[in-house]
């Protein structure tokens, strides 16, 4: 009998190959212990060892080295398999490590040693939570958005004339707030924290970094409060912070960094940054405000659809870096959202056009809702397929 007929044929992931011969190396993992002055160890039993395997395979013949090329990327795929041992029958194993042998004699040859170990169990691999990704994600736009508009010092006529425009448009937030509906508490916290930029607007604008420091403190107690919201509150919160975060249009030529800083746009610069900043900051604030736990589809669309309409109005406007930003919190907000299994929400064919308050009327919904889950581009004329 030559040396080829005295080899054993064996497969793994369903290749075949010959071998002549096994190792395996069991046992189990006995930890002894002597003590002084006792003849009688103590052994601590950890259970089973993990079995190793060796296998050599063997490749012959002119064209060995294409066996030998397809079984070496075989042993490198990831995962157990099933290895069919012609000594001790079908196992299911992961290749561990391995080492190839070749030589010309006998027409040309390759040999494969192969350790295997049993399959095993996997290590449970972390989970990310798609909510405190999307947290996450929005606070990186927030960074970006401070980093990228970071205000320019002004002489005191540009102050003057930035602390009036500035100080209209936190009036107008408080306003807002007030009548919101807000619970009350978190209400009187916001305007608390509105009335407190304002009284110290000359020693924040000393150091303008400051004032960009409260502002973005100021929109982050909005999704900070420890208060809770319902389900049917929720959305028109979120909506309302939407609407306000797309309420200044912003001039996208005053942004760009090669503008000439010089003491005549000072002003329309910074007021354009400030815009920026506060569209950022409050969709920001609506987008972590909308991540919760929502019992019905219909309120967690709602929410969505006003974060998404913001952010698609605002991010048109802004440099590559937030707009980056944007985009990832974008996606990682619809992601966080969509992942919740919950009931289908209403959706009505409209045949003729009708106006969009009496739609969002008919799906309870306030009308700036309802025309941001519809993307309704003219309130008076809303026709085709509307979701509520």
């Amino acid at each position: 009998m030559s040396w080829q007929e005295r080899l054993s044929t064996a497969s793994f992931r369903g290749m075949s190959f010959l071998t002549e011969s096994h190792d395996a190396k069991l046992g189990r993992r006995l930890v002894v212990h002597e003590f002084p002055g006792s003849d009688t160890p103590l052994l601590e039993d950890l259970g089973a060892k993990a079995a190793e395997l060796r296998v050599n395979a063997y490749f012959i013949g002119a064209d060995y080295d294409l066996y030998r090329d397809k079984f070496l990327y075989l042993l490198q795929q990831p995962g157990a398999a099933w290895l069919n041992h012609p000594w001790l029958g079908l196992l299911e194993v992961r290749a561990k490590e391995w080492s190839l042998s070749e030589s010309n004699d006998k027409g040309g040859y390759c040999t494969i040693g192969i350790d295997f170990v049993p399959a095993g169990m996997e290590i449970a691999e972390p989970t990310i939570d798609l909510v405190d990704s999307a947290v996450k994600k929005f606070e990186l736009l927030e960074d970006a958005a401070e980093e990228t508009f970071s205000l320019s010092k002004m002489g005191s006529d540009a102050v003057n004339g930035f602390i009036a425009e500035v100080s209209s448009k936190l009036d107008y937030l408080r306003d807002v707030i007030s009548i919101a509906r807000l619970p009350l508490t978190w209400a009187q916290q916001i305007t608390g924290q509105i009335q407190g930029i304002k009284g110290d607007f000359n020693e924040l604008m000393a150091l303008p970094s400051q004032y960009v420091s409260a502002l973005r403190g100021l929109t982050t107690s909005i999704f900070g409060a420890d208060i809770e919201i319902s389900d049917a509150d929720r959305p028109r919160v979120v909506a309302l912070l939407s609407q306000l975060a797309s309420r200044y249009p912003i001039n996208a030529n005053l942004l760009v960094k090669n503008v000439p800083a010089t003491s005549a746009l000072e002003l329309p610069i910074n007021l354009e940054k400030d815009k920026a900043l506060q569209a950022v900051f409050l969709v920001s604030a609506a987008g972590k405000l909308a991540l919760a736990d929502y019992t019905d589809a219909k309120a967690r669309d709602t929410s969505l659809a006003a974060v998404l309409a913001a952010i698609d109005f605002m991010v048109p406007q802004l440099p590559d870096a937030v707009f980056q930003a944007a985009l990832a919190a974008r996606v990682a907000l619809l992601d966080a959202l969509n992942a919740q299994v919950l009931d289908i929400t209403q959706t009505v064919e409209v045949f003729e056009f009708m106006p969009a308050t009496v739609l969002a009327h008919r799906f309870e919904l306030d009308e700036t809702v309802f025309n941001a889950m519809n993307d309704v581009t003219h309130p008076l004329f809303v026709e085709g397929v509307v979701y509520g």
